[in-house]
């Protein structure tokens, strides 16, 4: 890696890059955020599914135990999802967009491609500075929530991640795409608590060798980590407000800097969705994915903010 003393000579030529960046970015989200809203309420017949920055249906990156939603027996129409992700002066912009596909309400899955734009550290952004990557996504639902009349038995599914060509890290070490991926269980159940005010717990296991679901590159090994969710799902006037809080555990020892560990991801998000089928979500958060992973490395990802918009055809 380069020198630290590399920063103090590029200092200014860095604020007003990041300046420029923040607000081609401000600009970028807002320009989507209007093209969705006119979108959706001049298509009366658009429907939407909130999906995970991997395409999946779920939180910002957990998965839920829930599919995208089809009548038994046929496929639906696809759910299209678009996520970013500033991710501050180091790691730069994630920019996501999701086509997901579902059948009889137990099968989904889907394709995402990641697109990326660079940071503006000398030292620590060309770790990150590269294009994106591919992401392949499925999950089968396999118990329904409730079933069998149990009021009790939460929703469980099994599901699984690829991405290909993971630039990374591994571009700037070893000048080669990696792939990584994840392996899960899940289960989800909502608690209703008053006739507009209900609790959603969302929980599992995932196998992965994917340090941030593949945006930090590629972990040294295989390991199991946990995940999880609580939303406060809020009935207002045709709509759902939900407050909620994600935990991702992240593996140890990041791929070429064994010494560097990613701490654990806390995500802030607040969804609002059209009630009570959800044809549509805008999603906003913020949180805590990496910052410091070793001494004297700082990743300055303290206080990314996200949106997602999604919706379905």
């Amino acid at each position: 890696m380069r020198s630290r003393s590399a920063r103090g000579g590029c200092r200014n030529n860095m604020h007003k890059e990041k300046t420029m960046r923040q607000s081609i970015t401000v600009t970028h989200i807002c320009s989507v955020v209007v093209l969705f809203v006119v979108t959706l309420f001049c298509t009366p017949f658009a429907r939407g599914q909130a999906l995970t920055m991997d395409g999946e249906s779920g939180v910002f990156f957990a998965p839920v135990a829930t599919v995208v939603p089809s009548a038994p027996a046929r496929w639906n129409r696809p759910t299209l999802s678009y996520h970013m992700v500033t991710a501050g002066p180091v790691a730069g912009d994630y920019i996501n967009v999701s086509l997901e596909e579902g059948f009889g309400n137990w099968l989904e899955f889907g394709y995402t491609r990641g697109n990326h734009t660079d940071g503006g550290d000398p030292t620590y952004s060309p770790l990150f500075n590269y294009a994106g990557m591919n992401i392949f996504n499925a999950k089968v639902k396999v118990v329904a929530e409730n079933a069998g009349g149990h009021w009790w038995l939460p929703a469980l599914a099994v599901g699984g991640t690829i991405r290909t060509n993971v630039p990374y890290v591994s571009q700037y070490f070893a000048q080669k795409n990696a792939t990584n991926g994840d392996i899960y269980g899940v289960a989800t159940k909502v608690v209703v608590v008053r006739k507009k005010v209900a609790i959603l717990l969302d929980g599992g296991v995932r196998g992965t060798n994917a340090e941030v679901y593949g945006y930090g590159g590629n972990a040294t090994y295989w390991q199991a980590r946990a995940f999880g969710a609580i939303g406060f799902p809020i009935s207002i006037k045709g709509l759902v407000f939900s407050p909620t809080f994600e935990v991702d555990q992240e593996p140890y020892h990041l791929a070429y800097v064994s010494y560097a560990n990613v701490p654990t991801s806390l995500i802030y998000a607040v969804r609002l969705s059209r009630a009570p089928d959800s044809r549509w979500s805008i999603d906003m958060g913020t949180g805590r994915i990496c910052n410091t992973i070793a001494p004297g490395i700082n990743l300055k990802i303290n206080h990314a903010i996200a949106i997602a918009l999604d919706r379905r055809f």
